[in-house]
């Protein structure tokens, strides 16, 4: 099948920012590839969707429905949704993905519970006229039995198979632009293995016990938190199927804010639950969620944030939490080398892994410093980028984890933009949180010993003293940033 002909770089440019239009010829040659590794069949019928759209379709609402028909594309367009990189109208055609009406037949449904559960009937199990809603890979149903109700989280049928088959095509991609960058003009940035983390993480989109055991941690994890609520699981549970309660509540970006002091406050209790909890934790791992876009971040009507769909989620371990505090006291210090040996401790550790480069880095943050001029402190929008350009640029060879640390970074940012709220409501939401940590520990710090890092905000006594030195500095650039 051709795709050459429908799918081509002038067909991409539009949808990029200027800045990004190069990389339509590498997108382009990525899907075409992408899209005729499919079977015959499936082929078929995208281009069949295709021709139903209206001929006024623009290309965004036909990129939209080509990522539905994909489990991996479409999961790929919920995070692109929150890349502000992109063409506004292809943004907001994405973040349909986030939430789509069931389309998976009620008869489908039932076959696939009273298999992997038995007779529904036999249960006392009331299953809903129809489903609540639909993602890449699932289907949600609401239920009732003789003491409560919830909801079914159910694979799609075959959908184990289809996500196999399009991960190992996205790895086989990562192949081809790593041979063929010098042709593309794209940075030499290890595609392949990039695309293999990439791939082994959405592997757990169908491993539904594994996002059980998820559930279970992150339930624990914000049990003090009286605002935050994860859903709790019922004993239906299987391979293919998770249950848990059924909560009542609105996508967070729908809410209805009807004032800027109600946008803040949700931004800050988005940025104190899902950054500053797994941040300043004092736990050796700290689980985060790794996929919170509009459709898994509820508001009931008490005002409490509700966490859906713990499928992707990470761990930031205690070396990934210190290097990422004292990259940020680094560059409020100017201090590039403390900058540097800070990120270089984000690389992969693993055997496929590598060095960091650190004279690439050293590129990297010099540069970042300078963008952040004398004054300016460290914002969280600033740690994003140098994340990002340190991937991008040094060939930083981050582990799996920390590349969904980062996506979920992006995606956090542009959702609190969404709301009508700022980014710096991130920024004193971490601030705030890092103070009140500091003052909380203080006592613990008496017996502790000089060089321990074990506190929430991953600074020893040492690192303290060292730093009441450079106390006036510092308190200016505070005062500057936060007056």
């Amino acid at each position: 099948m051709n795709w050459h002909a429908l799918i081509h770089e002038a067909s991409v440019q539009p949808l990029l920012a200027a800045d990004y239009a190069h990389f339509a010829r590498p997108i382009s040659e990525a899907l075409v590839a992408f899209l005729s590794g499919l079977p015959e069949d499936a082929q078929q019928e995208i281009l069949a969707a295709q021709a139903a759209l209206p001929s006024t379709a623009t290309t965004a609402e036909r990129v939209r429905r080509l990522a539905q028909q994909c489990p991996v594309l479409h999961k790929l367009g919920q995070t692109l949704a929150r890349d502000r990189r992109l063409d506004p109208a292809l943004r907001c055609e994405l973040r349909a993905l986030e939430t789509l009406p069931p389309s998976v037949p009620l008869a489908t449904i039932r076959a696939t519970l009273d298999q992997e559960l038995g007779s529904l009937d036999g249960l006392g199990i009331h299953v809903d006229t129809r489903a609540i809603a639909e993602a890449s890979v699932a289907v949600v149903i609401g239920y009732q039995d003789a003491r409560r109700s919830g909801v079914f989280k159910i694979l799609k049928p075959g959908i184990e198979e289809r996500l196999a088959l399009e991960l190992e095509l996205l790895q086989r991609i990562g192949t081809l632009l790593d041979e063929r960058c010098d042709a593309l003009a794209i940075p030499k940035i290890g595609y392949e293995e990039a695309f293999r983390r990439v791939r082994d993480k959405l592997h757990d989109e169908v491993r539904l016990g594994v996002e059980q055991r998820h559930l279970a941690l992150a339930a624990a994890q914000y049990a003090g938190r009286s605002r935050v609520q994860v859903p709790a699981l019922h004993e239906y549970c299987t391979a293919r199927v998770t249950a848990m309660e059924r909560v009542a509540g609105c996508k967070i970006s729908e809410h209805g804010h009807t004032s800027m002091r109600e946008r803040r406050d949700t931004a800050q209790l988005l940025a104190s639950t899902l950054l500053a909890q797994p941040l300043f934790s004092t736990h050796e791992q700290a689980l985060f969620h790794g996929d919170p876009h509009a459709g898994n971040l509820l508001r009931t009507p008490e005002g409490r944030l509700v966490l859906l769909d713990w499928s992707l989620a990470g761990i930031l371990r205690q070396r990934d939490r210190e290097a990422m505090v004292h990259m940020v006291l680094g560059a409020l210090l100017r201090d590039e080398r403390l900058v540097v040996d800070m990120l270089a401790e984000l690389s992969d550790d693993a055997p496929t892994g590598k060095p960091a480069d650190k004279a690439a880095l050293r590129a990297v943050v010099r540069e970042a410093l300078r963008r952040l001029g004398y004054d300016r402190p460290p914002s969280f929008s600033w740690l994003v980028g140098l994340l990002d350009a340190a991937v991008e640029q040094a060939d930083l060879t981050a582990r799996a984890d920390l590349l969904m640390f980062r996506k979920a970074l992006h995606t956090l940012s542009d959702l609190v933009v969404d709301i009508g709220a700022s980014e710096r409501s991130l920024d004193l939401t971490l601030f705030f949180g890092f103070a009140e940590n500091l003052v909380a520990e203080w006592p613990r710090r008496w017996l502790a010993a000089p060089d321990s890092r074990a506190f929430a905000t991953r600074l020893s006594n040492l690192d303290l003293t060292g730093l009441m030195f450079q106390y006036p500095l510092l308190a200016a650039r505070f005062w500057t940033a936060w007056t």
